[in-house]
């Protein structure tokens, strides 16, 4: 009989899927993935004219970025220029209230992954820029892995290496981790069991050494 997660175990694994979710996904300077998850287009308006940049609305014959001018800008521009108040921008619609009532109401179904492969890294980077719906998107999106850390662990314990492929393909990149990491801890645990984890192995050169003396003896 496969063993499952018990409340206590899940309490701990929501305690340390929450602290993941605020304390390790933040800004990296050096991280490929934070790098990519920020390219995503975001529609703005300029809430001010800016010379020289007309290249950047494809409607207008301006040299100039007229006040009122919305544009589509990767993510990675839009915190610095709104906390400047040059622009404003639209919330990316997965992190607006509608959506968020949809993880509410069953986050388990919901395919995360279309959803964007980045959804908890890039809904925090939302969040942080001090919106009126901030504190609401964090809390979502805390209970919302809450909500889904359960079934990825038992899914990730009692899966075989063909299902994995299948039963991953709604997870988003945070989940797969926690899922991997639920894989390779069970298989450490079946290892611990059968006590393949601690067995003492002769060192390769004494192995040698033997051997050697095996070999002198029989001639």
């Amino acid at each position: 009989m496969k063993p499952s997660i018990t409340n206590k175990d899940a309490k701990h694994l929501n305690e340390m899927a929450a602290q993941t979710l605020l304390l390790s996904y933040s800004p990296n300077y050096f991280s490929i993935e934070d790098i990519v998850l920020q390219d995503v287009r975001v529609s703005c308006k300029f809430e001010v004219s800016v010379p020289k940049l007309g290249m950047l609305d494809q409607s207008a014959d301006d040299q100039h970025l007229k006040q009122g001018s919305k544009v589509e800008l990767p993510f990675w521009m839009v915190p610095t220029l709104h906390a400047k108040k040059v622009i404003t921008f639209e919330i990316p619609r997965h992190y607006k209230v509608n959506y968020r009532q949809i993880l509410q109401a069953d986050s388990i179904v919901v395919d995360l992954h279309k959803w964007g492969p980045y959804f908890y890294d890039l809904g925090l980077h939302v969040a942080n820029l001090e919106l009126k719906d901030s504190l609401d998107i964090k809390k979502s999106l805390v209970q919302t892995l809450l909500n889904r850390l359960r079934q990825i662990m038992d899914m990730s314990q009692h899966s075989t290496h063909h299902e994995t492929v299948h039963l991953i393909a709604n997870l988003d990149e945070l989940e797969r981790k926690l899922f991997r990491v639920g894989q390779l801890s069970f298989r450490s645990y079946k290892e611990w069991i059968r006590r393949e984890s601690n067995k003492i192995n002769t060192a390769a050169l004494v192995a040698s050494h033997k051997k050697r003396k095996f070999a002198e003896m029989t001639v």
